[in-house]
């Protein structure tokens, strides 16, 4: 056991002996590698998120094998930052109420910027914002996010009720985000969307080269009652105009409803995605939605899916054979 001072370094397995309140973060800077942090149950805490504590909470600094676990990491711009380095390991921590800024680099619970073969399981991830409960921002390959509970990200408890707008459950963004697996999560209450992988641009004139994130796995995942805020989707694959979209990235055996727009949703120029297995009923819009219309779904493959309401009937493929092109939804309701 071991009592640890705001803004410490740690460069050996450490456990903490009680809480600890910081006025800014981060309160504890892992700076070496394969390093436990045991919080020991305890709290780690800023003292008032976006204003008093910006910084995150815990952060590990370029280092690789450290291990956080077993405690509270509240208030701050963000819970626990994984900034470069590898093969960092996340495990029933409960990240809440970490606020950051719009304008700012923070605004998450969990964060791994950066990095790859980080492990974030077994965690409580709510109340943060106004980005995400957990996010996978630039080069992150080969990291899993597994069997967290990813709860009510949605800004509802501050004053501003249009914060929660872009709040999301688990965000891949990248760019060059690839290889990543969502697995076994279940995602609820986002202001946004639930799970969403974004596309890139790192350039606002000119996106060109940017690396997309693609080949991104999620699946297994319950992802429902999503969009508080009034729009977002269970899953989604992200598109605005000019980025790069996301790619060869699968959706596999997911449950999606009770969104506030869709369960699943494709945007139009999202490419070569494979959609397989999934489940999705009772979503405001549709329970499957691909914008993609020349040829109808795009370049995306829709199979073996188990839909009520549809955008396009390839979204029922391989069994749809409707002329190419329609736009309405089949007559089957919610509950078909």
């Amino acid at each position: 056991m071991a009592t640890v001072g705001c803004g410490e370094e740690i460069t050996q397995d450490t456990t903490l002996d009680g809480d600890l309140t910081c006025a800014e973060g981060p309160a504890i800077v892992i700076a070496a590698d394969n390093v436990t942090l045991d919080l020991g149950g305890f709290t780690v805490s800023g003292e008032g998120g976006a204003e008093a504590g910006a910084g995150p909470g815990i952060l590990l600094r370029g280092v690789s094998g450290c291990r956080v676990r077993n405690g509270t990491v509240e208030h701050f711009g963000a819970g626990v930052v994984i900034s470069g380095g590898s093969a960092n390991v996340i495990e029933r921590v409960t990240a809440q109420d970490n606020i950051g800024s719009t304008s700012g680099d923070f605004g998450d619970g969990i964060v791994v910027s950066n990095s790859r073969e980080n492990k974030i399981r077994n965690n409580v991830v709510q109340r943060n914002g106004p980005f995400s409960g957990i996010s996978l921002v630039e080069e992150c390959h080969a990291n899993e996010v597994r069997n967290n509970a990813v709860t009510n990200n949605n800004m509802s408890h501050v004053a501003d009720p249009a914060a929660g707008r872009q709040a999301m459950g688990i965000r891949i963004e990248g760019p060059a985000a690839h290889h990543n697996k969502v697995v076994r999560n279940t995602v609820t209450g986002s202001g946004s969307n639930g799970i969403v992988v974004l596309p890139t641009c790192t350039s606002m004139d000119n996106c060109a080269g940017t690396p997309p994130n693609e080949q991104n796995e999620i699946s297994r995942n319950h992802s429902n009652n999503n969009g508080t805020s009034g729009r977002g989707d269970g899953i989604k694959l992200f598109m605005v105009a000019n980025p790069v979209p996301p790619t060869e990235n699968t959706i596999t055996q997911n449950v999606a409803n009770n969104n506030a727009t869709n369960g699943i949703g494709i945007d139009q120029g999202a490419t070569n995605n494979q959609i397989t297995k999934n489940r999705a009923r009772g979503n405001g819009q549709f329970d499957a939605f691909d914008g993609n219309t020349q040829p109808p779904c795009g370049t995306n493959t829709w199979q073996d899916n188990q839909f009520g309401l549809v955008s396009q009937p390839c979204t029922r493929a391989p069994q749809a054979t409707a002329p190419s092109g329609l736009q309405a939804t089949p007559a089957a309701g919610p509950g078909a």
